[in-house]
C-alpha cells in the first residue's frame, strides 16, 4: 500500500514484492524500498536529500504508531505542502530590506554598477513559505496577526481571512469576528468544501484548543494555495527578470576576467617584496568582498542542482582568480629568505592541509582509504610543527632574517597563520581521524544494505538458494562482520568523543553525535534484518528439500496406487491402510510448494504451478475412489486403544476383587496391610472412573465405523465395566470403614497382650531370685508386694484381654464385608495367653509352698522343744488346709477349662451360624452350585463344624472328671444340644442349596435353545448348499452364511457354558442323573461340530462363487471404466481434429497417447483379471453361465481395444499428413519470399551489366516456379485428403489455394519480365 502510494504521487513505478504469503523479511524489502525512494528525493528548499530521521523499515512492519504517523507526516510535506509552496512568487512586500544578493550587490564600491532585479523563489522551509504567503495573501489583507500554525488559527477568523483573499464574496469579516470560535471553525469548514471543494480534513473541536497541532492545520491550509489566483507571476515578468539575471552574470564574468589579469601584471611587476605584499593585501581584500556573491549567484536554482551556462562561466573565472591568488600568495611566502622561506612554504603547505575539504567518493572505503593517507600526510607534515615553530618565533622576534629585514606586514600575518596553524592542527587529526572511521563504518553498512538486497530477491532453484547461504556464511559469519562492525563502532565512538571534546563548536558536536544516534538506529534495525537472512535461506532450501522429496515418493507412489485400484477389495485395503500417511507427504508437498511458489521468481513459479496442477489433479481423482480407506489405520488404532482401555480396567477390577476376597487374619498387622491395599485402590479409583470415560469416548468413535453386532457388544462390555467399577467402589469403601474400625482394639488388644507378658517377665524375675537367706527381711517384703502387684497386673491384664478379643470376635462376626477374616490364630494367640497365666501362677503357687515347708523343718531344729510344739501344729494345719486346697483345685481348675472350651465352642457357633445366614441370604441372588461348593467347603472335614465337634469333645472329656453331683457337667449337655440344633439348620440349607427350583432350570433352557438351533441351522445350511452355485443368489447366501457365522460363534459360548455349567451340577445331584445329562451333552457337542464342518464346507464354496463375482464385478466395473475413458479419448481426438495449429495438435496428440497407454495397461489388468475369474471357475465347478458373462466381457474389451488402435493409426496418419502439408507449405512460401525480394531487384537493377545476371537469376526461378507448381498443386490436393474437422479441413483448403494462385502469379510475372528485360 505505501509503495503504490508513492507511485500515485511521484507518477514512477516502484520494484515490489507481490504475492499472497509474503514473509516479514519481504515486507521489510518493501518498506525499504519505498523509504529509499523518499531519501532519493530532493527538498525543493534546501536542494538535499529528503532526511528520514528514526524512521526504519522494522519500526514500520511491526506498526509503531508514533513511526508511521511520522512517516505519514514525511510524504504530506514534501508531496503536498513543498509542492505547493514551491511555486509561490518572490513577495516583496512581506520583507522591509532588499535580499541578500542585492544588499551585497550595493556595498560594493570596486564592482561595476548593476540593474539586476532578483526574482527569486521563497528561501527557507515550508513552512515558512506557507507562513509567509498566509501573512502577504490573507493576514495583512483583514488586518490580523498570524504567527504560526497553533493558537493563531483557533478563532477561525484566520480560515475565513484565506477563503476571503480566494474569494471575498463567500465571506463577510464583519460578522466573523463577532461569532464564537466553534461557529467561525464549522462555518469555515463548511465554504471551503462546499464552494472551493477542499476536503473537510478537521473538526472545531481538533482546533479549538489550547494547543492546536500544528501539522493537521499546516496540511488543510496548504489545500487552499490550489485555488489562489496569482495576479503578480507573469509570463512578461519571468522573462524579464531572467533578462536581468543574465546580464549581472555576464558583468561579473567580466568583472572576474579582468581582476584576474590585474592580478597577473601586478604579480610580475618589478617591486620590492614589501610593495608586492602590500599589492597583494589589496587584491586580497577585494576578492574577499566579491566572493560573497559570487558565490550567492552561482548557486544552482534548479531542481536537478545544475547549474546555467552564464553561473558555470562566471564559477570558472572565478575559480581561475581564486588559484592565481593562491599561487601569489605561495611565491611570496617561498621569497622570503631562508629558513624564513621553508618556513612559509610549510606554512602554506599546512594551511592548505588544514583547510582541505574531503572528497566524498561513491565508495565509503575508498573515502576512508584516501581520508588515510591525507591523514598520514598531515602527520607527517605537522611532526615538524614545533621546530619550525621556535625558529619562526626567533625570527619574528629579530624582525629580520641573518641581518636582512623581513617585511612587517608579511611577517605578522605568518604570526596569525602560524598561530591558526599551531591551534588548529591537533583538532584536524582528531576530525580525520573521527572522518575515516565515519566512512570505514558507512562502508560496512553500505556493503550490509547491497547485501542485504542480493539475499532477500525471489529466489531461484535450490542451487542458487545454497550459492546465495554460502555466500552469505562467507560475508557475515566467515569473516565475523558483526564483529568487525561492533569493533570498529566502538573505535569510532570514542575518536567522537575525543573530537566533540577538543571542538568547541555546538553544532559540529550535535552534527556529531547524531551522525552517532543515527547510526546506531540504522545498525540496530539492519542487524537484525541482516541476522534473519540465513533462517530465510534455511527455510527456503528445507521447503526445497521436501519438495522434492515429497513430490518424488508421491508421483512413484501415484504410479503404483493408479495400478492397485484394479486389484481385488482386500490387496486393496491393504495398500491403501497407509493412506493417511500420503495425505500427510500430499499437504507437506502444497505447503513447501506454495511457500516456494511465493518466494521464488516467475519462471520457477511457474513450473512449480503446472507440476502441482498435475500432480494434485492425479492426486484427486485418485482420491475420490480411495477415500473410503484412509479411516482404516485410525480405526484400528482406535479399537487398540479402545481394547488396552478395557482390558487395563478389567485388570484393576480383578485385582480388586481378588483383594477383597483374599484370606485375612485377626491381627494387627495383617489388617494394616489389608487397609493399605484398600486405600491403594481407592486412590486408583478417580484415575480408573477418568480411563473409564476415555474408553467412552473411543468407543463412541468406534461405533460408528463398525457392525451393530460389534456396537452391541461394545455397550454391553462398557455397560458391564460401568457396574463392576461401582460395585469395587462401593465395596472397598464400606470394607475399608470395618478395617478402620477393627484397627483400633486390636492395636489396643496387642499392647495388652505385651503388657501382660512383660508382666509375666517380671514375676519371673522376682521369684528367680528369691533367696530368704540371703536377703534381708525388708528386701524379701517388697519382693513378696511386688510379686503380689504383678500378679494382679497379669490378672487384669488377662481380663481385658478376653473381653476386647470376645468384642473383636462380634464385630468380624456381625459385618457383612468381613465375612473372609480368619478368627483361628487371633483365638489361638487369646488362648495362649489364658493358659499361659494358669500354669505359670499354678506353679508359682507350689514354689512358695515348698519353700515354707523347707523354712519351716529348719527352724525346728533351731527353737526350742517348746516352741516347736507350736510350730509343728501350725504346720500340720497349714498342710492339712493346702491338702483340702488341692483336693478342690484340680477340679476348680477344669470348671475353667471347661468354660474356655464353651467359649470358644459357643464362639465357632456363632461362625457357623453367620455363615449359613449369609448362605441363606444371598441363595436367591448367586449360583446355587457355588453356593453349594462354598457351604461344602465352609462345613466340610477342615471347616468350622469340624471344630465345633472337637471342642464339644474336649468338653465331654473335662466333664468326665468332675463328679456326677457337679452342676458344671450340665454344660455338657447344653453344648451337644446347641451342635444338634446347628447341625439341623446346616442340613436344612444344604437342602435348600441342593432342592433350589432354578439349579437346573438355567442349564435345561440353554441345552433346549442349542438343540434346537443346531437342527433348524443344519437345515438353513443344506439348502444354502444346494444353491450355493447359484451366481444369482451369491449376496442373499453370503448375507445368511455370514449371519450364520455370528450366531455359532454365539452359540459356541452358550455351549462352553453348558460344559462348565454341568460339571459344576454334577457334584450335587446324584451319580445316574448325571451321566444321563453328560451322554446329551456329548452327543450335542458332536452335532455342534458337525455343523461347524457343515458352514466351513459351505464357506469354501461360497469363497470361490464370491471371488469369481467379485472378479466379474470387478471386471465390469474396470471396462465400464475403460469405456468412460476411451469416450473421452474420442472426444480428445476430435478436439485434435478441430485445433487450428499443428503445434498444438501435436501437444494433445502426446497427451492422448499417454492416455491411450495408461488405457492399454488397465485393459492389460482387466484381461489379466478375467483370466483368474476364468481359472477360479474351473476350479469351482461354477456353471456356465458365469462363462458366458466372462466371455461377454473379454468381446467387449476385445473390441474396445480395436476400436482405440483404429482411432490411433488413424490420428497419427493424419497428424503426420498434416505435419508434411505444413512442410510442404513451408517450401513453397520460401521460394515466394524469395522470388518477391528477387523480383524487387530485377525492377530495380541500375546498369546494363546487371541485366545479364538479373537474367540468369530469372531463368533459375522461372525453372523453380515450375517445380513450385506442381508442389503447390500437391498442396490443394493434400488438404482435401487430411481427415481434420470440417472447419480446419477448410482452412488448410483455403491456405492450399492462396499459395497455389500466389505461385501462378509469380510464374505469369517471372515469364513477363524474362521478355521484357530479353527485349
Amino acid at each position: 500500500m505505501l509503495i503504490a502510494l508513492l507511485e500515485v504521487l511521484s507518477g514512477q513505478k516502484l520494484p515490489c514484492e507481490q504475492g499472497r504469503h509474503l514473509k516479514r523479511i519481504h515486507w521489510v524489502a518493501n518498506i525499504g524500498t519505498a523509504l529509499k525512494f523518499l531519501e532519493g528525493r530532493r527538498s525543493v528548499y534546501r536542494g538535499s536529500p529528503i532526511k528520514l530521521v528514526n524512521i526504519n523499515s522494522t519500526d514500520i512492519a511491526d506498526g509503531r504508531p508514533s513511526i508511521v504517523l511520522g512517516l505519514v507526516w514525511t510524504i504530506i510535506l514534501y508531496f503536498q505542502i513543498e509542492e505547493l509552496t514551491s511555486n509561490l512568487p518572490q513577495l516583496q512586500p512581506m520583507s522591509s530590506s532588499a535580499s541578500s544578493v542585492e544588499s551585497v550587490v550595493s556595498s560594493e564600491t570596486a564592482s561595476p554598477p548593476s540593474k539586476r532585479k532578483v526574482v527569486t523563489k521563497v528561501q527557507g522551509s515550508a513552512r515558512k513559505a506557507l507562513l509567509k504567503w498566509i501573512q502577504y495573501t490573507a493576514a495583512k489583507q483583514v488586518g490580523i496577526e498570524i504567527k504560526d500554525f497553533g493558537q493563531s488559527w483557533r478563532s477561525g477568523v484566520a480560515f475565513h481571512s484565506v477563503i476571503h483573499a480566494i474569494r471575498p464574496d463567500l465571506v463577510d469579516m464583519d460578522k466573523v469576528r463577532g461569532r464564537s470560535n466553534r461557529e467561525n471553525l464549522e462555518e469555515a469548514f463548511t465554504i471551503a468544501e462546499a464552494e472551493l471543494g477542499i476536503p473537510r480534513l478537521l473538526d472545531p473541536e481538533d482546533v479549538d484548543v489550547d494547543k492546536p497541532d500544528e501539522k493537521s492545520v499546516m496540511t488543510y491550509v496548504a489545500q487552499f494555495l490550489k485555488y489562489y489566483p496569482d495576479p503578480h507571476h507573469t509570463v512578461t515578468d519571468v522573462q524579464e527578470n531572467d533578462k536581468e539575471d543574465r546580464l549581472m552574470l555576464r558583468d561579473l564574468k567580466v568583472w572576474a576576467e579582468q581582476f584576474e589579469r590585474d592580478i597577473a601584471r601586478a604579480q610580475v611587476a618589478e617591486t620590492s617584496l614589501q610593495e608586492k605584499y602590500q599589492s597583494f593585501k589589496h587584491f586580497r581584500v577585494q576578492y574577499d568582498v566579491k566572493r560573497k556573491q559570487i558565490e550567492l549567484v552561482t548557486q544552482s536554482l534548479r531542481k536537478d542542482g545544475k547549474l546555467s551556462l552564464d553561473q558555470a562561466m562566471v564559477k570558472q573565472a572565478w575559480d581561475r582568480v581564486s588559484s592565481r591568488l593562491a599561487d601569489w600568495h605561495r611565491h611570496l611566502d617561498k621569497s622570503l629568505p631562508a629558513p624564513l622561506g621553508t618556513i612559509g612554504a610549510w606554512l602554506y603547505r599546512a594551511e592548505a592541509a588544514l583547510r582541505e575539504e574531503v572528497t566524498v567518493q561513491q565508495a565509503h572505503e575508498e573515502t576512508a582509504n584516501t581520508i588515510h593517507r591525507k591523514l598520514e600526510q598531515h602527520k607527517d607534515l605537522l611532526k615538524n610543527i614545533d621546530g619550525h615553530k621556535k625558529a619562526f618565533h626567533e625570527i619574528h622576534g629579530a624582525r629580520s632574517v641573518n641581518g636582512v629585514p623581513v617585511p612587517p606586514d608579511q611577517l605578522e600575518d605568518m604570526a596569525e597563520r602560524f598561530n591558526f596553524v599551531v591551534s588548529s592542527s591537533e583538532l584536524h587529526l582528531l576530525k580525520m581521524e573521527f572522518l575515516e572511521l565515519k566512512y570505514r563504518l558507512l562502508s560496512l553498512l553500505v556493503l550490509a544494505e547491497s547485501k542485504l538486497k542480493s539475499w532477500i530477491i525471489k529466489y531461484g532453484r535450490r542451487e542458487s538458494v545454497e550459492l546465495l547461504l554460502q555466500n552469505y556464511i562467507s560475508v557475515i559469519e566467515n569473516s565475523k562482520f558483526f564483529e568487525q562492525y561492533e569493533v570498529t563502532y566502538q573505535i569510532l565512538k570514542r575518536a567522537a568523543e575525543m573530537y566533540a571534546k577538543a571542538n568547541g563548536s555546538v553544532e559540529e558536536v550535535e552534527n556529531v553525535m547524531k551522525f552517532m544516534n543515527e547510526t546506531s538506529a540504522q545498525w540496530r534495525n539492519l542487524s537484525v534484518e541482516v541476522r534473519s537472512v540465513r533462517s530465510m535461506l534455511e527455510e527456503v532450501i528445507a521447503n526445497w528439500d521436501r519438495y522434492s522429496s515429497t513430490v518424488a515418493g508421491l508421483q512413484a507412489w501415484l504410479e503404483d496406487a493408479e495400478k492397485m485400484l484394479n486389484q481385488p477389495e482386500h490387496s486393496k485395503k491393504d495398500f491403501f491402510r497407509h493412506l493417511p500417511h500420503w495425505i500427510q507427504q500430499h499437504t507437506a508437498m502444497n505447503d513447501a510448494g506454495n511457500f516456494l511458489i511465493e518466494t521464488c521468481d516467475e519462471t520457477i513459479s511457474r513450473d512449480l504451478k503446472q507440476q502441482l496442477l498435475l500432480l494434485n489433479g492425479r492426486w484427486r481423482e485418485l482420491f475420490m475412489q480411495v477415500k473410503q480407506y484412509a479411516r482404516a489405520d485410525e480405526l484400528d488404532k482406535m479399537k487398540k486403544e479402545y481394547l488396552d482401555g478395557v482390558a487395563h480396567l478389567t485388570a484393576f477390577i480383578d485385582g480388586s476383587n481378588r483383594k477383597f476376597s483374599v484370606p485375612v487374619e485377626v491381627s494387627f498387622l495383617d489388617v494394616k496391610m489389608f487397609v493399605q491395599d484398600l486405600e491403594n485402590i481407592k486412590q486408583k479409583l478417580p484415575a480408573m472412573e477418568a480411563q473409564y470415560k476415555m474408553v467412552t469416548r473411543t468407543a463412541q468413535l468406534v461405533t460408528k465405523e463398525v457392525s451393530e453386532e460389534e456396537v452391541k457388544e461394545i455397550l454391553g462390555t462398557l455397560t458391564r465395566i460401568k457396574e463392576q467399577l461401582s460395585k469395587v467402589k462401593e465395596y472397598s469403601c464400606a470394607l475399608l470403614y470395618e478395617c478402620q474400625r477393627l484397627l483400633s482394639p486390636l492395636e489396643e488388644l496387642e499392647k495388652q497382650i505385651t503388657h501382660f507378658y512383660e508382666s509375666l517377665e517380671k514375676v519371673n524375675e522376682i521369684i528367680s531370685i528369691l533367696d530368704p537367706e540371703a536377703q534381708p527381711t525388708s528386701v524379701l517384703k517388697q519382693k513378696a508386694q511386688d510379686l503380689v502387684a504383678y500378679q494382679e497386673n497379669c490378672k487384669k491384664d488377662l481380663s481385658l484381654i478376653e473381653r476386647n478379643s470376645q468384642s473383636i470376635l462380634q464385630c468380624v462376626a456381625s459385618s457383612e464385608v468381613l465375612q473372609h477374616f480368619h478368627q483361628s490364630t487371633f483365638q489361638k494367640k487369646v488362648t495362649q495367653v489364658q493358659l499361659t497365666f494358669q500354669e505359670f501362677f499354678n506353679q508359682l503357687d507350689q514354689r512358695v509352698l515348698n519353700a515354707f515347708l523347707k523354712a519351716c523343718d529348719e527352724l525346728t531344729d533351731i527353737l526350742p522343744e517348746q516352741e516347736q510344739h507350736n510350730l509343728q501344729e501350725a504346720v500340720r494345719k497349714l498342710h492339712r488346709q493346702w491338702k483340702d486346697l488341692q483336693t478342690e483345685a484340680p477340679y476348680h481348675l477344669i470348671h475353667l477349662k471347661i468354660e474356655i472350651q464353651k467359649s470358644r465352642f459357643l464362639v465357632t457357633v456363632e461362625e457357623c451360624k453367620a455363615e449359613l445366614a449369609r448362605q441363606n441370604k444371598v441363595l436367591s441372588r448367586e449360583g446355587n452350585e457355588r453356593m453349594i461348593e462354598e457351604h461344602k467347603l465352609f462345613f466340610g472335614d477342615k471347616g468350622p463344624y469340624q471344630l465345633c465337634e472337637k471342642r464339644l469333645q474336649r468338653i465331654e472329656e473335662l466333664c468326665q472328671k468332675l463328679p456326677v453331683t457337679d452342676p458344671v457337667r450340665a454344660t455338657l449337655e447344653s453344648s451337644q444340644r446347641i451342635l444338634k440344633d446347628l447341625k439341623f439348620q446346616i442340613n436344612s440349607t444344604y437342602v435348600k442349596l441342593t432342592e433350589h427350583s432354578d439349579t437346573w432350570k438355567g442349564y435345561k433352557n440353554r441345552f433346549s435353545e442349542l438343540a434346537n438351533w443346531i437342527s433348524s441351522t443344519e437345515t438353513e445350511l443344506k439348502k444354502i448348499k444346494e444353491s450355493v452355485h447359484d451366481t444369482a443368489k451369491y449376496k442373499q447366501c453370503k448375507a445368511s452364511v455370514g449371519e450364520i457365522r455370528k450366531r455359532i460363534n454365539k452359540q459356541g459360548e452358550n455351549h462352553s457354558w453348558l460344559k462348565s455349567r454341568l460339571a459344576v451340577l454334577t457334584t450335587v445331584c446324584p451319580d445316574v442323573e448325571a451321566k444321563k445329562t453328560e451322554e446329551e451333552l456329548c452327543k450335542l457337542s458332536s452335532d455342534f461340530k458337525g455343523l461347524l464342518d457343515l458352514l466351513a464346507e459351505v464357506e469354501k464354496a461360497l469363497g470361490t462363487v464370491g471371488d469369481c463375482v467379485q472378479y466379474k464385478e470387478e471386471v465390469k466395473s474396470a471396462i465400464e471404466e475403460l469405456i468412460n475413458n476411451s469416450k473421452e479419448a474420442q472426444a480428445e481426438a476430435e478436439k485434435i481434429l478441430d485445433t487450428e495449429s499443428l503445434l498444438q495438435a501435436q501437444q494433445l496428440l502426446l497427451h492422448h497417447q499417454q492416455r491411450t497407454r495408461r488405457l492399454r495397461a488397465k485393459r492389460q489388468d482387466v484381461q489379466q483379471q478375467i483370466s483368474q475369474a476364468k481359472q477360479l471357475q474351473t476350479e469351482g465347478g461354477l456353471p456356465s453361465t458365469m462363462q458366458e458373462d466372462l466371455q461377454k466381457l473379454e468381446g467387449t474389451l476385445e473390441n474396445m481395444q480395436q476400436t482405440m488402435e483404429k482411432r490411433e493409426e488413424q490420428l497419427q496418419v493424419t497428424i503426420n499428413k498434416w505435419e508434411q502439408f505444413e512442410r510442404d507449405k513451408e517450401t513453397v512460401v520460401k521460394y515466394l519470399n524469395q522470388a518477391s525480394s528477387a523480383l524487387e531487384r530485377i525492377l530495380n537493377f541500375s546498369s546494363l551489366e546487371s541485366l545479364s545476371s538479373e537474367l540468369d537469376q530469372t531463368k533459375e526461378l522461372s525453372k523453380q516456379a515450375e517445380a513450385m507448381a506442381v508442389q503447390a498443386e500437391n498442396l490443394v490436393k493434400n488438404s482435401s485428403e487430411i481427415q481434420l474437422g470440417s472447419r480446419n479441413k477448410q482452412s488448410l483448403q483455403q491456405q492450399a489455394k492462396s499459395i497455389q494462385e500466389q505461385v501462378k502469379k509469380v510464374e505469369v510475372t517471372l515469364e513477363e519480365e524474362y521478355v521484357l528485360n530479353k527485349s
